[in-house]
This record gives C-alpha cells, sequence and structure tokens, in this order.
C-alpha cells in the first residue's frame, strides 16, 4: 500500500473509531504515527479535519464532508486488491490460511498439512498472526481463511462454529480455590493474581473478554509465552492460570490442581473466511473438509499435541 493510501486508510479508520488509541490499535501502528499522519493530510489540504479533546476526536464540518469521497476510495483499493489477490491464487492454486496466537498450543494443526498432502496442486500458505490480525487481513483480502476464537463479529467476517471450549484453571494445591471439585463459577475468580499468555495470544483474549463482560479485575502476575514452565515449577500459590485441556495434558506438576471454570459465556473456534470471498472451488473443498474433520475426530485427538514443531510463517509477534 502507498503512502498516500495508508494515510487515507488512517483517516477513514480515525473517523469511524472517533479515538486515536482505538484506531491506531486497529491500523497496528503506534497513536503517535497516525497522529503525524492526519496531520500531514491536514497540512497538505489547508483545514482541520478533526477537532482534539481528552474523550476522544470530533470530525469538523469540513471532515464529514470529504469522508465520504476518501471511503469510496479506500474501498475501491480494498477492491482491487482483492480482484488482483484472487487472480493471483486462481492462476497458483496457492491459498493463505491461518492460525491465531496460541490455538495452536491447544489445538494440533496437522489436519491442514494432512489435507495439502491429499491435495499436492493446492498450495497451502499456513500462517500465524494475532487474532485482530487475522480479521483485519480477511477484511482486506490477505488471507483466505483463519482459525479464531470467541469473542468474534460475524458482521466483519464469516464464522463457522467448529468446537465448543471450555476452561480450566491450575492453582497450587495451597490456593483455596484448589478445594473441592464442582465448577468454580467465573466471577469467583475476581481479584486473583493471573499467570497468562502475552496480550497477543487468543486464550488471554478470551480471559480478558470474559473479565470485562462480567465486571471482574485479575491482576496480571505473569505475562509469557512460556506460562506452563511457571506452573510447572510453582512450590507455591502465587495465583491462578487458564489453560486448555491440551496444556493441561502437560502439566507435570504434582503440587497442580485443576478446576474446571463455568464461563459466562459459550466460547467457540471458528473458521472464518471473508464476506466478500468469491466461490472458488478449492476453497469451497477447504472448508468442507475442515468442517468435516471437526465432526468426525474425536476431542482428545483434536487436541492432541504435535509430535514435532509447525511450520509456520510467523508475524511480527510469536507466541
Amino acid at each position: 500500500m502507498s503512502l498516500q493510501l495508508k494515510v487515507i486508510e488512517s483517516f477513514v479508520y480515525l473517523f469511524q473509531e472517533r479515538n486515536i488509541s482505538k484506531a491506531s490499535e486497529k491500523l497496528y501502528i503506534s497513536q503517535q504515527g497516525l497522529s503525524r499522519q492526519i496531520q500531514a493530510l491536514e497540512s497538505e489540504l489547508g483545514v482541520v479535519l478533526f477537532n482534539r479533546s481528552n474523550s476522544g476526536v470530533e470530525p469538523t464540518a469540513v471532515c464529514k464532508l470529504l469522508y465520504s469521497h476518501y471511503k469510496k476510495m479506500y474501498d475501491e483499493y480494498l477492491c482491487t486488491m482483492s480482484t488482483l489477490n484472487d487472480y493471483k491464487k486462481k492462476i497458483s492454486n496457492s491459498y493463505s490460511v491461518a492460525f491465531a496466537y496460541g490455538v495452536t498450543n491447544s489445538l494440533s494443526s496437522d489436519f491442514m498439512f494432512d489435507y495439502q498432502k491429499q491435495h499436492p496442486k493446492v498450495n497451502l500458505e499456513i500462517e500465524e498472526w494475532s487474532q485482530a490480525t487475522c480479521i483485519q487481513k480477511l477484511i482486506k483480502g490477505e488471507l483466505d481463511a483463519a482459525f479464531l476464537v470467541t469473542p468474534l463479529d460475524n458482521k466483519l467476517i464469516k464464522c463457522t462454529s467448529l468446537i465448543e471450549g471450555e476452561m480450566n484453571i491450575a492453582v497450587h494445591k495451597s490456593h483455596p480455590l484448589a478445594v473441592g471439585n464442582a465448577p468454580i463459577d467465573f466471577k469467583c475468580l475476581d481479584g486473583e493474581n493471573l499467570i497468562t499468555g502475552v496480550p497477543e495470544n487468543a486464550v488471554r483474549g478470551i480471559m480478558d473478554y470474559f473479565c470485562l463482560k462480567t465486571g471482574i479485575h485479575l491482576r496480571v502476575l505473569i505475562s509469557s509465552s512460556n506460562n506452563l514452565n511457571f506452573i510447572n515449577s510453582m512450590t507455591e500459590s502465587i495465583g491462578i492460570a487458564p489453560v486448555t485441556q491440551t496444556m493441561a495434558a502437560k502439566i507435570t506438576n504434582p503440587e497442580i490442581v485443576l478446576r474446571k471454570v463455568i464461563i459466562p459465556e459459550r466460547a467457540f473456534l471458528y473458521y472464518c473466511t471473508p464476506h466478500n470471498d468469491e466461490k472458488c472451488k478449492d476453497l469451497a473443498d477447504i472448508q468442507r473438509y475442515v468442517v468435516n474433520y471437526f465432526q468426525n475426530t474425536p476431542v482428545e485427538n483434536l487436541l492432541k499435541p504435535n509430535s514435532a514443531p509447525i511450520p509456520l510463517n510467523r508475524g511480527p509477534v510469536c507466541i
């Protein structure tokens, strides 16, 4: 994307969000970088586009007049790039499928490589990005499909549920929550110290979403890509750690107790595609394969850890 188009993209996102922090987060740039782009556009046009305040930004009258024109330019660019990407994929039989960071900690992705072996004429590019990046890439046509988790907005992308998940927490045997066998209500975790993944981790995203939904607050004690190591080395009660079934199977510390948590909303793994995806035989076949695989594979096999590292094309942040 050219510099001028990036500025137009930033203008569109800021107009829609009315907040520099939220817009920069969706654009994956710093707040300072977004501000500089908008200031450069204002300087070029010779007008003020946004009035700034502590609560956010408010479009000026001229900004509202220009928005529809810039939005049309941006949408036409996305449409053009989508057409180009479709053409490139058509002549190369190449399709990009991504997993949100953290998903492959709980789910063996071997089944996608099995599909590749069964269809040698189809070239699958398996990638791994943060969930937010996957969504943006789907919207922009830079991804053909992605495996994502709750929460999702099906107004932005098509979401096909594959499997419902459950939440467990790992605690030291001396922790008060280690007592008993009955499932724990999520709200009972309020105020606990949290051992969790980095913010880009999909499981961490579910935890953050449920905290927001229930109004409880957890203190992040450890935010790491290797929190399983902390769990297996715990000799005293330092916090709670949300774990998937696969992670639970990897816990070797005899002093750790696992408790099931009653979550405030059902959580799913989804197979996601763009809303504007054109009917393509290969892509339709891939989706049928994925849905059929999850419908007919026992859960214990779905969650089986990989026997070898997965050769993924990783984004800028790796968990």
